[in-house]
């Protein structure tokens, strides 16, 4: 709970931690608020397991820092939507290009399924092949 007031979570605000030693690989989730036990929720898109709830202390367990909090911009009747449109996804599978965390993220919050990560690191992948292949003797 000392999180969820620390940083003003909101149901439909976007946490986002580095999952990565130097911080390259972002890891993205969204608040849901509490459920009928009191329990804060959070939904996450995760590697081998897919779109899951995760109570808040657990999420936040390992978390050594919080890279940024991206509050929603709606309304109280928006957030209550992105809360049932995110359960909706549970049980969803991951998928490291078309449905990491954070294109679930951005589905959920803009209706859009993209990971500017992804996009980023293929580009990134595709510019070094590129690069090992013209300078090497390959074909000569």
């Amino acid at each position: 709970m000392n999180i969820v007031k620390h940083f003003n979570l909101e149901p439909g605000d976007r946490i986002i931690i580095p999952k990565s030693l130097l911080g390259l690989v972002q890891h993205h989730a969204l608040y849901l608020g509490y459920n009928n036990l009191g329990q804060h929720l959070i939904c996450e898109n995760v590697f081998g397991v897919g779109v899951k709830l995760t109570r808040v202390e657990d999420f936040f367990y390992d978390v050594k820092n919080v890279t940024r909090i991206e509050k929603f911009q709606g309304n109280n009747f928006e957030r209550k939507q992105i809360v049932q449109k995110a359960l909706t996804k549970l049980g969803k599978p991951y998928s490291l290009i078309n449905y990491n965390c954070e294109s679930f993220c951005n589905d959920i919050q803009h209706n859009v399924i993209k990971s500017p990560q992804v996009s980023a690191g293929l580009l990134i992948g595709f510019v070094g092949l590129v690069f090992a292949l013209s300078n090497s003797s390959y074909g000569k």
